[in-house]
């Protein structure tokens, strides 16, 4: 892959051919089923000279379909990195499948939290999230508890209208000169 790699005549180097022939040797090389992005990018610059080395931001950019000006390359980067995630899938399923003492659930755990399509709590929330009406079933143990649910259910109910008050009486203050005992109250 270093054999193609182009030098720019003018302004900033362009850093992703160096970048990508390195990830691939990462990918190839490393276990990188529980790396995030972050960690990814670490283990790639730490290989290479700091004026090849990019920023998580600039990684995210790449992965979202942001890069110029050699599509070529662009388009290697974003199959290196699906194929790096189709092969998590694929150890992880099969470490599902194989496993003999139970403790599938485990590799179920790290799938769901590491792909979203593979969260069933995720999309059972989206899913209920985006329709109308809320049903709840209440089930009763008894009759007198079904029909005490019924009447809380089905009954109607009435609005009741806040009553005013009387306001209260002012009070004078007390002065010096008078007593107590002569307030009206």
């Amino acid at each position: 892959m270093n054999e193609g790699i182009e030098k720019r005549l003018a302004g900033r180097p362009f850093k992703m051919q160096e970048w990508v022939a390195e990830l691939v040797n990462i990918l190839n090389e490393e276990d990188i089923l529980f790396l995030s992005d972050k960690d990814l990018v670490f283990l790639v610059n730490r290989r290479l000279p700091e004026e090849n080395q990019i920023s998580t931001s600039t990684f995210e950019k790449w992965k979202s379909g942001k890069y110029a000006p050699n599509e070529e390359v662009g388009k290697e980067f974003v199959a290196c990195i699906n194929l790096a995630l189709i092969r998590q899938k694929q150890l992880l399923s099969k470490k599902m499948m194989e496993d003999n003492n139970g403790q599938w659930t485990r590799y179920a755990w790290i799938m769901e939290r590491k792909f979203t399509e593979w969260n069933l709590k995720h999309i059972s929330e989206n899913i209920n999230r985006n329709e109308q009406s809320t049903v709840i079933n209440i089930q009763a143990g008894t009759e007198e508890q079904r029909k005490l649910i019924d009447n809380l259910i089905n009954a109607d109910f009435e609005e009741v209208k806040p009553i005013q008050l009387p306001k209260p009486k002012e009070v004078k203050s007390l002065t010096d000169n008078e007593k107590e005992d002569e307030l009206p109250f």
